[in-house]
């Protein structure tokens, strides 16, 4: 195996893992003889579930993402590994094999040992073992975060999140990923993935290309980012105080504290820009593409859409994030038998019977986290115009994820009246006689 030596040698030095930097050179020399380099390529999968690891990792200049598999194929990212850890964590606690796959997300050198000499070193080395144990919590921290994430933010939030992660991971601000690859780890839907990268190109944060995203402006993205990102670094920077108090602890170090944190975060440098644009500014009109709104729009093209829009035949209604009515056509207002001057802001919750309420709710939440395509059912009060509708709701969000953009559909079962109890239906001349006036209807 290449020693250490030799890595310094190709550009990539042990020291650009943050653990083994921490080891004294005396510990690193010891590692330095089971230490091998390989290059890890976007997509490569290094350890699935259940199956004993061979290998534990110390990325250098590659990301690695935990990745949790569903029965039905949908997956999501539990964490995200760089040069700030290792992949072994189940060695780390006791176990053999991950519970979850482990993907290369962006593609880079790697420095691997076998798992078996990392478990008897890891018993003779205190520091070594301190520093796994170290990162293990911090990322236990992260992958905690990372469910609140999913539940209770937008995409657009999220994706701004994953993005300025993975470049800080990467050390690098173009990306080599798909809208698809996004979607898995996010758990979403692709199309929302794309709604949203969409609008960031459109404010010129971003540039997105077939397979390749590039970051222009991170301090835009931070902006949008959901909370989650400020969390998450300030982990990080307690996770680094961490490191640098293990590492100030030996003598005869090539590096002291402060150099620890330089060197990571040199990493998460990208350039800046200026203030953060209303995203109004950057919102099409309704029912318009990203492609179609950036075409010049006449007044009779513009007055075309908002005919389709008024007269369709199913109800259209959207929800701001609190469930309150900010638009409806023409047939939405007819099917919730109310004005439409007098509709907004109205709670939608207070058109439903008391059982349709709470899945209606757990609906509307669903629809902004962008989790999938949703539709439900749900009942509408009778009101002094019509009896009680059932209807069908198919739902997705806008690109920002502050909107509920919804179809409705009546899908009540027809009142049929009775048959005459003299017999049934006469047929005159081979067709049905006149049906009454409610089937007319």
């Amino acid at each position: 195996m290449r020693s250490v030596q030799s890595q310094h040698a190709s550009g990539l030095s042990a020291r650009h893992n943050l653990i083994l930097a921490a080891l004294s050179a005396a510990e690193l020399a010891a590692l330095a003889p089971h230490l091998e380099r390989v290059t890890l390529v976007s997509g490569q999968v290094i350890a699935q579930p259940g199956h004993a690891m061979a290998h534990v990792y110390f990325p250098l200049s590659c990301s690695v993402s935990w990745v949790s598999h569903t029965a039905d194929g949908e997956s999501a990212e539990l964490a995200l590994v760089a040069c700030d850890g290792l992949i072994g964590v189940p060695l780390v606690l006791g176990g053999l094999a991950m519970q979850h796959t482990v993907q290369v997300q962006c593609g880079g050198q790697a420095l691997r040992m076998g798992a078996d000499v990392f478990l008897r070193i890891l018993d003779t080395q205190v520091r070594l073992q301190k520093l796994a144990l170290l990162y293990v919590q911090w990322q236990m921290a992260q992958m905690a975060q990372s469910i609140v994430c999913s539940r209770h933010h937008a995409v657009s939030e999220r994706l701004s999140h994953w993005l300025l992660s993975n470049a800080q991971a990467a050390k690098r601000a173009e990306l080599h990923v798909t809208h698809e690859t996004i979607s898995h780890m996010l758990g979403v839907r692709r199309e929302s993935v794309t709604q949203a990268a969409g609008r960031f190109q459109a404010a010129g944060w971003i540039g997105n290309s077939r397979g390749k995203i590039t970051l222009k402006d991170p301090d835009n993205l931070r902006h949008m980012a959901c909370e989650c990102q400020a969390r998450s670094q300030a982990e990080s920077q307690r996770y680094l105080q961490q490191l640098a108090r293990l590492a100030g602890h030996h003598s005869g170090s090539d590096h002291d504290s402060a150099e620890l944190q330089l060197g990571y975060a040199a990493g998460a440098a990208l350039p800046t820009a200026a203030a953060l644009p209303d995203p109004s500014s950057c919102v099409p009109p309704y029912g318009l593409s990203q492609e179609e709104a950036a075409q010049p729009q006449t007044g009779d093209d513009l007055q075309k859409y908002v005919d389709a829009y008024d007269f369709a035949p199913v109800g259209f209604v959207t929800l701001d994030a609190q469930g309150k009515i900010l638009q409806t056509n023409l047939a939405g207002a007819i099917l919730l038998d109310i004005q439409r001057s007098q509709c907004q802001h109205q709670l939608f919750a207070d058109f439903l019977d008391g059982d349709s309420q709470a899945p209606f709710a757990r609906f509307h939440h669903e629809v902004l986290g962008g989790q999938c395509r949703r539709h439900c059912v749900v009942q509408l009060t009778p009101t002094a115009h019509r009896s009680g509708l059932r209807v069908r709701i198919d739902a997705t969000a806008d690109e920002w994820g502050v909107e509920n953009r919804m179809v409705l559909i009546d899908v009540s079962e027809p009142v049929m009246p009775e048959a005459p109890q003299d017999g049934p239906w006469q047929f005159q001349n081979g067709h049905a006689g006149a049906r009454p006036a409610a089937w007319r209807s």
